[in-house]
């Protein structure tokens, strides 16, 4: 984080000097709209299809686009440029923490206040998804895709156990985790995703949405994560390692092809990933939500790893960008043509029940699963020291839980005092 607080602090003089500009300016005078993408092949491969289109099409300002500059990070390239005064008028590849930092700066338009928001909202059936999007009443980013966690159990191995139902509670994991160190000496489930800050996401993060009901663990600018659910799942992380149903690290290992667990935490993205490199496992693995402590009624929540773009205050063509943007989201053939190209799922509300993701969800069944939880898994919290906070929980929670050096109830009481500490740093 340090390396980029000076260029957040000269983005933030940039602000008060107001000379940014905006789009680009062919020789012939006419104005264009500056769109920048992920540096994605497939997804640039996306937004060629969709820029050509809305070019020809002669509706609005035309398109030039071109992929995030290549530095340390998108999020670096993106804040060089605010402070250089070239920044585009539009940025995908944007997360909620950038989004905050961006938001705190001044940067973002607030999409609400833009004519046609709600009605491409509606076309898109994205009202619960776009809850979780909120930043002080306002949405400064507009999702574009959604990846909910979700558990990959190997089939094979709960029929050897007798196991018919997917596990979804903390008591089914143990019931599979003791019969399985019982007939084979292995583990029931990957319960750490890693030591990084990101893994959070992976982990508690994901077994906290879960067990909270998809609940908040930031609001408002605190910590309100000190309650009952981060307690249960802190001691479903106990029990599993001083029982030995998982193991500390799996850094030289795919736990799922091996067989030594059963189950782990994974993303939309793990089907290709498995489809091109195990798909003997693949084969094999069957699907269930994010485990809770209790059952929920209907889906249980999870969390999105998901990404969107963002219409930057500075530009001089606010309005005629997100024309193009309604344009290309309220296109369903779009959708379609993003689903085919990235596999990343759309951050929409209908994907099981709009007749244009038929044919490519019957031939591709797990990606439906993903699908069906689009509209309850939310993003991290929105905040500027994702980082921090992220790597508090694993300091303070995560590892101690691993190695059994606090309590539960302890450990989430000093992960809460020192996450407020840093959000108040922040402010």
């Amino acid at each position: 984080m340090k390396n980029i607080i000076g260029i957040i602090l000269a983005a933030n003089l940039l602000l008060l000097s107001g000379c940014s500009e905006s789009g680009t300016t062919r020789d012939d005078g006419e104005k264009r709209i500056k769109l920048w993408v992920a540096p994605s092949e497939s997804q640039e491969a996306f937004w060629k299809v969709a820029v050509e289109q809305w070019n020809s099409s002669g509706l609005g300002t035309p398109v030039d686009f071109t992929t995030i500059p290549a530095t340390e990070s998108s999020e670096k390239a993106v804040l060089t440029a605010l402070v250089a005064g070239n920044a585009p008028d539009i940025s995908t590849n944007i997360f909620s923490g950038f989004a905050a930092q961006l938001a705190s700066l001044g940067q973002l338009q607030d999409l609400v206040a833009m004519d046609g928001y709600e009605e491409l909202i509606a076309a898109r059936h994205m009202g619960s998804i776009m809850e979780g999007w909120d930043q002080d009443g306002k949405k400064y980013v507009f999702p574009i895709y959604s990846n909910p966690t979700l558990i990959w159990w190997r089939g094979d191995i709960l029929q050897k156990l007798g196991i018919t139902d997917i596990p979804e509670t903390f008591d089914d994991v143990y019931a599979l985790s003791e019969k399985y160190a019982a007939s084979d000496h292995k583990y029931g489930m990957q319960v750490i995703a890693g030591r990084d800050w990101a893994d959070r996401w992976f982990d508690f993060i994901s077994l906290y949405y879960a067990t909270a009901g998809g609940a908040p663990y930031i609001k408002d600018g605190k910590a309100v994560y000190d309650n009952a659910a981060s307690l249960a799942v802190l001691i479903f992380m106990e029990t599993i390692f001083k029982n030995d149903w998982t193991a500390l690290d799996f850094d030289s290992d795919e736990p799922l092809v091996s067989g030594l667990v059963a189950g782990a935490v994974r993303g939309p993205w793990d089907v290709a990933y498995f489809q091109r490199m195990y798909p003997d496992t693949l084969e094999k693995i069957v699907i269930g939500p994010m485990i809770a402590a209790q059952k929920t009624a209907g889906k249980t929540p999870t969390f999105a790893d998901s990404k969107g773009l963002v219409i930057f205050r500075h530009s001089k063509l606010k309005k005629e960008a997100f024309a193009f943007i309604s344009w290309v989201f309220q296109n369903d053939a779009l959708s379609l043509l993003w689903l085919e190209k990235t596999s990343l799922p759309p951050a929409r509300g209908d994907l099981t029940e709009n007749a244009i993701f038929k044919s490519f969800y019957e031939t591709h069944p797990l990606a439906r699963i993903y699908a069906a939880y689009v509209d309850v898994a939310a993003p991290s919290a929105f905040i500027e020291s994702t980082i921090d906070v992220q790597k508090t929980m694993g300091f303070e929670m995560v590892e101690p839980m691993k190695f059994g050096d606090k309590s539960p109830k302890t450990a989430l009481a000093d992960a809460v005092r020192r996450t407020n500490k840093l959000l108040r740093r922040s402010q």
